[in-house]
């Protein structure tokens, strides 16, 4: 039997608090403004003329505190309260006046602390804890004259820092946790890339990934065996791996890090393709030019790596293949590597060819991505490079950890965000020229906007229990005269 949802009785008295709060700043003819989202301020009060009853342009930030039990020996006069750290840092981390209410709700009582007052000096603020009068400092009409001492104009630029909000980031850093212990090196045999291409034709073996550089040959594959030791012209160096990557050296750093992303491209050639020019891999084609899906992981289907898209002018017509592409980038971070994600997108006539309308298409798409959009695809491709090898395939040069991820101590909570104003859209000349070629080669490809992002179906899984049904018959009802239901209720 499935527990229902509880309310604690401290919720009921923090909403009591804030509604004593409201009650008795009316009271005193002044405004309260609650806050649904609480970070350590609760609302804010607008001052008010008592005589011509106009808006003063005075503002109080208020943070209340109720409590059924009794505060910090508390007596019939007096009590103690103790700040948190957290809090009282917050309050004071701008010049935004504070009101700290400490209330009994159940007995309507209520007093009043003004923080930055009582904690002005780094003695009081680093004891964190202020005594409280309970006959002068009593929260009712009488503290009217002492809040209006308090405020400061709305206009005056008031402010405190971000709300206090530890948060999980997760970064596009996939950490390489295991890479070969050795690197091969050796006078080369061919100056050119399409000249080794050449010596290692028709060779049987696997090709790791390799590089050339001032006339060496550089591999994590041992370049005496086949099919490498064709591209050398004399004897076989061994470096160790932990030599490089703990270089200092910035010539040794760039080749290690070529080194690690032609490896990176070596170790999946079977499923994705460099493209020389967008300086990407993109997923191949499919045999029967079908959609692929991959990223599929705890509760989500994944996305359609790979998929056609029917053109708009002919239906029966293909007009592009989309490819889910990625930029790598190699980097040291605290004596650790990773392999940093930047997703991207390949588009092509017949799986192979670049489309005509390539970069009016790949700028139409970059368009639409959102954060969302963009955090979705990254742990897309975090899924894919850290998934297990197949039984039969080649032993990766690189194994890969899960993305990593970072503890902060100020965040910034979503809901407090409000829609972007429609005035943000780009009014630039240049920008708006932009726009249009853009449109122009999308309209020119036969292509909607929207239908750019059709295949990102980062969703439900479709293995996930289908929704239940409602198997119970239903009764029939005659309908009459213009729809008019005639048949009763079961």
């Amino acid at each position: 039997m499935s527990r229902s949802k509880t309310v604690v009785r401290q919720t009921l008295i923090g909403e009591a608090g804030i509604a004593l709060i409201h009650k008795r700043v009316t009271e005193m003819g002044y405004l309260f403004h609650p806050r649904r989202v609480d970070h350590g301020i609760d609302g804010h009060i607008d001052l008010v003329d008592p005589g011509s009853g106009a808006v003063l342009n005075l503002v109080l930030l208020v943070q209340s505190k109720a409590s059924g039990l009794p505060y910090s020996y508390e007596t019939e006069t007096s009590f103690q309260y103790t700040c948190s750290e957290a809090d009282l840092n917050y309050w004071l981390s701008g010049n935004a006046p504070v009101l700290l209410v400490l209330s009994h709700p159940d007995s309507e009582q209520a007093w009043w602390v003004d923080v930055r007052a009582e904690f002005s000096d780094a003695r009081r603020r680093a004891e964190r804890s202020v005594v409280v009068d309970k006959q002068r400092q009593v929260f009712d009409a009488s503290a009217a004259s002492h809040l209006l001492r308090m405020a400061m104009p709305r206009d005056s630029g008031l402010f405190l820092t971000s709300p206090p909000k530890k948060e999980t980031l997760t970064s596009n850093l996939l950490p390489i946790v295991t890479m070969p212990p050795v690197i091969y090196v050796a006078p080369s045999a061919a100056t050119t890339y399409p000249a080794a291409g050449e010596l290692l034709a028709g060779r049987q073996g696997a090709v790791g990934g390799w590089m050339l550089r001032d006339g060496m040959v550089i591999s994590f594959t041992d370049l005496a065996e086949e099919p490498l030791n064709s591209l050398r012209a004399g004897d076989v160096e061994l470096h160790e791996t932990t030599e490089w990557a703990s270089s200092d050296e910035l010539d040794t750093q760039y080749r290690f890090m070529d080194l690690l992303a032609r490896a990176l491209a070596a170790d999946h050639r079977g499923d994705l393709r460099w493209h020389n020019d967008r300086k990407h891999l993109h997923f191949r084609a499919t045999a029967d030019l079908g959609p692929r899906r991959e990223g599929k992981a705890d509760g989500r289907r994944g996305h359609t790596v790979f998929g056609p898209h029917s053109s708009k002018t002919d239906p029966d017509a293909i007009g592009f293949y989309r490819h889910a592409a990625l930029m790598t980038r190699f980097r040291r971070f605290d004596g650790r590597w990773h392999c940093q994600l930047s997703p991207d997108y390949c588009f092509t006539s017949d799986g192979w060819t670049e489309h005509r309308h390539a970069d009016a298409l790949l700028a139409g798409i970059k368009r639409l991505d959102r954060h969302a959009a963009v955090a979705g695809w990254t742990r897309t491709w975090a899924t894919y490079l850290t998934r297990p090898a197949d039984l039969f395939a080649a032993e990766r040069a690189l194994g890969f950890g899960a993305l990593a991820t970072f503890e902060v101590d100020r965040g910034i909570d979503d809901r407090l965000w409000g829609p972007a104003p429609a005035q943000t859209a780009a009014e630039d000349p240049e920008g708006s020229a932009t726009t249009a070629a853009v449109d122009a080669g999308l309209a020119a490809a036969g292509v909607d906007a929207a239908d750019l992002l059709a295949l990102d179906d980062d969703g439900p899984d479709d293995d996930a229990p289908p929704p239940k049904v409602d198997t119970r018959p239903k009764t029939r009802r005659r309908t009459g005269p213009r729809g008019a239901r005639t048949g009763k209720r079961a």
